[in-house]
């Protein structure tokens, strides 16, 4: 069994509030100051943003799910896997190519649109003043960043789910030991 945070409280809180301060400040990379062990085929930023965020109370789907990362959330967050990614409140991401379509997760409902699922995928590489551009809440005009080993479709069915709001999903990228967030409520701006 891999060891987790060296100090779990005071290691998820310094993460949380970095995991808060990007989504206050989408589209701008930051690092998680401290990272886990990952059992592959996870990273150390995907494992650290995990095992900040969850705990028993929530269902987490895994793309690539395997006997070593199934027991290592257990033990160290108590999470709940599930095997169905429409029940999850959290899903790891490890294969963009390959991932399910973004409709298939939980959106939310009109009164209640935080029962949507937050999701965590992991990318070769997050740069910013490249790429894209962003505008929405938190964004001063626009801001740029490239976010490679996507695949085009994954845009064009955020875009689609996008038109729902307050409806959607919430995205953590993470990359190394870099992340970045992209609330529902960021658009990307046609080029």
């Amino acid at each position: 069994m891999l060891a987790a945070f060296a100090d779990p409280v005071f290691d998820s809180q310094r993460n949380f509030r970095e995991l808060l301060q990007a989504m206050a400040r989408p589209a701008v990379p930051r690092e998680l100051p401290n990272l886990p062990p990952a059992p592959v085929p996870i990273i150390p930023a995907a494992m650290a943003i995990l095992m900040t965020l969850c705990d028993a109370t929530t269902a987490v789907w895994l793309q690539q799910p395997n006997d070593e990362t199934t027991c290592h959330l257990r033990f160290h967050a108590g999470t709940r896997l599930v095997d169905d990614p429409r029940d999850a409140d959290f899903a790891l991401i490890t294969d963009p190519e390959s991932m399910p379509p973004l409709d298939t997760f939980a959106q939310g409902e009109m009164r209640y649109p935080d029962r949507s699922a937050s999701l965590i995928v992991q990318v070769p590489d997050l740069r910013a003043h490249a790429g894209a551009y962003f505008a929405g809440p938190g964004i001063r005009q626009t801001a740029q960043l490239a976010i490679d080993g996507l695949p085009q479709r994954f845009w064009q069915q955020r875009a689609a789910i996008a038109t729902r709001l307050p409806l959607g999903i919430d995205l953590f990228f993470v990359a190394a030991q870099r992340m970045v967030a992209l609330p529902r409520t960021t658009r990307l701006l046609e080029s």
